[in-house]
């Protein structure tokens, strides 16, 4: 028979004496399995072996090349050192060992803790490993999490780069100090809004100028920066804006801007500023406080509203698709108004219109909040949202029932005990005996209470994430109840309902256009 053997090493256990060199503990998975599988006179069809990738991470390179072949059926058995170091995510454990493996008559088998997909009575422990697995990084997730905020609420900077204008402390990598460089061209934005110029004027002077973008910059010192976002050659409004209402600028670090979704999730949200960590007066400031409140206030000013005093409906709310930048109301001498995207005007000219009718565009909002209320009410297509409860309680009932098997477990020991010092009294059994098996008994007694003490907490977190999923339904069924009657669209209703929408540009071929709402839940 054929055998896959699969390694895995995570950043948290790396233990690489150099960088360009193979893991010690990659090699000990590598020999013990290697050693099994010719001991079993096994044929070994192909070694995977990845290094530096979580195990809830499903997009790991050896890992989906084993999973292709195993579906070719390429070998028979997948071998691994324990079930975690193929994946600590339940939801693959239930896909692939339950039943893609089974579909494809694969055997999934690991040493240390025995599990054996060709063993049926297997399958409760290796759920209940699995859940204990990806609870581990759940925890783990957290406590680094703790720790992070920790030193954030102590102004210490904790990010991989430093904001636009300041630089890294040689002495302290949790201080940062003023890039003068850099500080030079933030000022001069400063000074530039304050003297009545708009945030797209000041991106052309500086574009015109040729300065580089904060993203540029940092790549010409030699940083192995990244923005997210779709143009990093140019100066944008939004650049431009989220230097005059940063904080940073007077002396308050602000971290804390976006955070995952969830330890198994890559996606990061945006954070309202009411949650983000703001610890004053921890470094130099660029900007004089009166000059930032100055500049924080012509911003209110200049908040663009209908002629009613309201919002405007789809205030900040719209994307272009290709480029990111905003798309800005506008109005033609006919009266006619529409969306565009900035973009695609004098500022660099690098974009399409991606142009959209206010009222087309108002109409098609309109009638997929009103379908996204009737989906909420249709429990023929209930959301998975809704199923995360059922799901914890799943997850409870197991862990309840490991719990029970434990304390079964210490009631044998502890009548075992008594029973070994029944014997020991009536002379039935030695000193010297008696020390070796009270001792083990004992042993196995605390290693058995540590996992109930464990189990406990588990527990004790599970049943306040049932609680959170809870809350987050009656926050959902709130907003959808207090308009689910709505004749006519309004700000507060768009903005309850949807994070953005991304605006594509014109088919005209097929006379189509992309429009992708985000919505909050």
């Amino acid at each position: 028979m054929k055998v896959a053997i699969y390694c895995r090493l995570s950043r948290e256990d790396d233990d690489k004496l150099h960088e360009n060199d193979e893991s010690e503990s990659i090699q000990n998975q590598k020999s013990m399995l290697i050693n099994y599988a010719i001991e079993n006179n096994l044929d070994i069809y192909n070694i995977y072996c990845d290094e530096d990738y979580s195990g809830i991470d499903s997009g790991r390179p050896e890992f989906n090349r084993l999973l292709d072949d195993a579906k070719q059926h390429k070998f028979d058995i997948v071998l691994c050192k324990t079930q975690s170091r193929f994946t600590r995510d339940m939801e693959i454990v239930e896909k692939y060992l339950h039943n893609k493996f089974i579909e494809w008559n694969i055997r999934f088998v690991s040493l240390v803790d025995h599990v054996d997909t060709l063993d049926k009575g297997n399958k409760k422990s290796r759920q209940i490993n699995g859940l204990i697995n990806e609870w581990y990084l759940e925890d783990l997730s957290e406590n680094i999490r703790k720790t992070f905020d920790s030193k954030r609420q102590q102004g210490l900077h904790i990010g991989s780069f430093v904001c636009y204008g300041y630089q890294r402390c040689e002495n302290n990598k949790n201080r940062i100090v003023i890039d003068k460089e850099a500080a030079k061209v933030v000022k001069l934005i400063f000074n530039l809004y304050e003297q009545g110029n708009g945030v797209t004027k000041i991106a052309e002077s500086l574009n015109e100028q040729r300065v580089l973008t904060p993203t540029k910059y940092k790549m010409s010192k030699g940083l192995n920066f990244k923005n997210q976002g779709k143009n990093i050659e140019y100066w944008t409004e939004s650049t431009i804006t989220k230097i005059l209402k940063n904080e940073i600028y007077i002396g308050n670090m602000v971290q804390g801007y976006n955070k995952k979704l969830s330890y198994k999730s890559k996606k990061r949200v945006t954070q309202p500023k009411s949650k983000r960590i703001i610890v004053p007066n921890t470094h130099e400031p660029i900007i004089s406080k009166e000059q930032f409140y100055n500049v924080q206030k012509i911003f209110q000013s200049k908040t663009r509203k209908c002629k009613n005093g309201e919002v405007h409906l789809f205030a900040n709310k719209l994307v272009c698709k290709d480029c990111g930048n905003k798309l800005y109301k506008c109005k033609n001498d006919k009266g006619y108004i529409y969306f565009s995207c900035k973009a695609s005007k004098k500022l660099y000219g690098t974009c399409t219109p991606h142009s959209i009718g206010y009222e087309n565009l108002k109409n098609l909002v309109t009638e997929k909040i009103k379908e996204k209320i009737l989906a909420y009410y249709d429990f023929d297509n209930v959301s998975d949202d809704l199923f995360v409860v059922q799901e914890n309680l799943n997850k409870l009932k197991l862990l309840d029932d490991k719990k029970n098997l434990l304390v079964q477990d210490m009631e044998s020991i502890n009548n075992a005990i008594k029973e070994l010092y029944l014997n020991k009294a009536n002379g039935k059994i030695d000193e010297s005996s008696f020390n070796d098996l009270n001792s083990s008994f004992l042993s196995d007694k605390k290693a058995k209470q540590n996992e109930i003490n464990q189990i406990k907490i588990s527990l004790a977190n599970l049943k306040e994430k049932e609680l959170n999923s809870k809350f987050i339904q009656e926050q959902q069924e709130k907003i959808i109840n207090k308009f689910k009657d709505f004749k006519e669209l309004d700000y507060s209703i768009v903005n309850s309902f949807i994070d953005y929408i991304e605006i594509g540009d014109k088919n005209k071929t097929k006379n189509s256009q992309d429009v992708i709402i985000h919505w909050n839940f």
